[in-house]
This record gives C-alpha cells, sequence and structure tokens, in this order.
C-alpha cells in the first residue's frame, strides 16, 4: 500500500513539474510559464494587464506536440502566479524580465506575441535590447503608443484624459476595484456570460489593485512607434486587431509598416473566443515565414 502510495506521489509530482514551470530571473523574482512543443522557433505569448497565462489556453493546445515551434507563455511579476514583489512595475523592467526570461531558457529564435499591454511589454523590449534574437512580431490588438491627442492615432487614452478614461483605470482601480474589474472584461468579450465573466475575474484578482495602478499609469507615458516603424522590411511583423478598430488601426499600419500582415476579428479576446479563426491566421503567418 505504501509502495503504491509513493508511486502516486512520484507520478503527481512529475506532472506537476511538467506542467508548473517556474523561471528564476534572481534571487527575488520568479515568472511562472507553461509551454506546449518543441522546436527551433520559440513562439512566446505575453498576457495583458492584470491577466496570465491562462487566457492562451487554446493557443498552448494548438501547439501541443509541435516539432517546429516552442511554444511559451508567461506570468509577469505581480501577475498571476509570478512573484508578487513591491518594485519593478514598469514595462521597461517587464522587458528586462522578458530578456532574463529568453537568457536563461536559452531561447535564441524568438517570435514575440503579445496582447494588449503584452505588446508594450515586447515593444520595451525591441527598445532596450533590440531584434537580434527576434524573428517575428505579432501585436495582439494594441498599438505602439498608448496615448495621444486623440483617438484616431490607435491609442487607448487621451493626453489630456478628457474623457477620464485613464483615470477611471488608474485611480478607479484602488477606489472601486470590482466596478472596474468587470466593466473592463465585459468590454473585453463579445460573450460575456457569467461564467466567462468569474473566470477572468478570478484571474485579475490575482494582481494587486497598487500594481495594477501602476502598471496602468505608467504605461500612459509611454511610445514606442519608432522602434516598430523601424522595422519595417527587416522582420515580418503581423497585427491581429479586433473589428471595431479596422479603420483607424489600418491606416496607422500602412502608413506606417506598410509590408506587415493585418488581421481583423471579433474583440479584444478574439484569440480565446475564437481560437480556431485566430490560430489559423496565425498557421498562415508562421508558414510565410
Amino acid at each position: 500500500m505504501w509502495v503504491r502510495f509513493l508511486i502516486l506521489l512520484c507520478i503527481s509530482s512529475w506532472f506537476g513539474n511538467l506542467w508548473a514551470k517556474e523561471v528564476q530571473l534572481d534571487e527575488n523574482v520568479s515568472l511562472y510559464y507553461e509551454e506546449a512543443g518543441q522546436g527551433d522557433i520559440s513562439i512566446i505569448f505575453i498576457p495583458g494587464w492584470m491577466m496570465s497565462t491562462e487566457v492562451f489556453s487554446y493557443q498552448l493546445k494548438h501547439f501541443d506536440g509541435s516539432t517546429q515551434y516552442q511554444v511559451l507563455t508567461y506570468d509577469p511579476r505581480g501577475q498571476g502566479r509570478s512573484t508578487k514583489t513591491l518594485e519593478g512595475h514598469t514595462y521597461q523592467q517587464h522587458a528586462r524580465d522578458l530578456a532574463r526570461f529568453i537568457e536563461v531558457l536559452e531561447l535564441d529564435n524568438v517570435i514575440l506575441a503579445g496582447w494588449s499591454y503584452g505588446v508594450t511589454e515586447q515593444l520595451a523590449y525591441l527598445n532596450q535590447f533590440g531584434s537580434d534574437k527576434i524573428k517575428a512580431m505579432i501585436m495582439i490588438d494594441t498599438g505602439p503608443d498608448i496615448a495621444g491627442a486623440t483617438y484616431d492615432e490607435w491609442v487607448w487614452y487621451l493626453n489630456d484624459d478628457a474623457d477620464g478614461y485613464s483615470r477611471f483605470f488608474t485611480e478607479g482601480i484602488i477606489e472601486n476595484r470590482e466596478e472596474v474589474i468587470n466593466s473592463f472584461i465585459e468590454w473585453m468579450l463579445e460573450s460575456p456570460d457569467a461564467a466567462n465573466v468569474n473566470w477572468l475575474k478570478g484571474i485579475a484578482n490575482q494582481t494587486s489593485s497598487s500594481v495594477a495602478s501602476i502598471t496602468n499609469a505608467t504605461g500612459f507615458y509611454l511610445d514606442y512607434r519608432d522602434d516598430l516603424i523601424a522595422l519595417e522590411g527587416k522582420i515580418p511583423l503581423l497585427y491581429i486587431v479586433r473589428e471595431e478598430m479596422k479603420e483607424v488601426a489600418d491606416q496607422w499600419i500602412k502608413a506606417n509598416t506598410p509590408s506587415a500582415t493585418a488581421v481583423y476579428m471579433g474583440k479584444h479576446m478574439m484569440f480565446w473566443e475564437r481560437p480556431n479563426e485566430f490560430n489559423y491566421e496565425l498557421d498562415m503567418f508562421l508558414n510565410g515565414l
């Protein structure tokens, strides 16, 4: 009986290590990550504000068993199951964490695929570390600039915050956390039914209000247009953007990175709500590399 118990314990431990992995960046910070597939090309999906690896479950499943691509996704510091640090909650520091993540795992042929503020994180990496290890870039529903004079510039916020949108997410997440999270989640989804909303609330609640406020506030000031435009004609670029932003995003993309591929579908979480359509477009892009 005890032998059987020990065998089951060993099997459970082995599977736990297989699926729940961590990268130790330094003595104070470790990042939780998940992976699927094996290959010389690594695709790293970067979750957005308050989100975690869980949202990319359909992409991990899609590449499970792949012999061409190693697909990884991780929880940035302060989010999901990664270390909850007191400091380091800027996208510049997140990018340095990403660089260390790539270094520790010895990844050398990388496709970065950021979603929402995850795009900001990957562009912050590009700004600080260049594109030597980057094979391609995928931007999921966010442009290179966070704030602008008008929303015609393909931004999230107005410079003067005339509509109070930036304040709602920066101060509101501290003062009225539940209202902000509920509004944010319902906005992201085509089908905001109770099950989907509760699932995403569980993910969001792994990030403290102070961390969420800081990452949103510091993101407001970032502008990586020049860094992204500099990639035009040098490495393949794919934009996958929610349908309602097609006119504005398409205008920016054609004016600044005309050789890029642009696809429009669904709402902010199209990769999760429309996984077959999203993964098809992803495969088409990858096949063309």
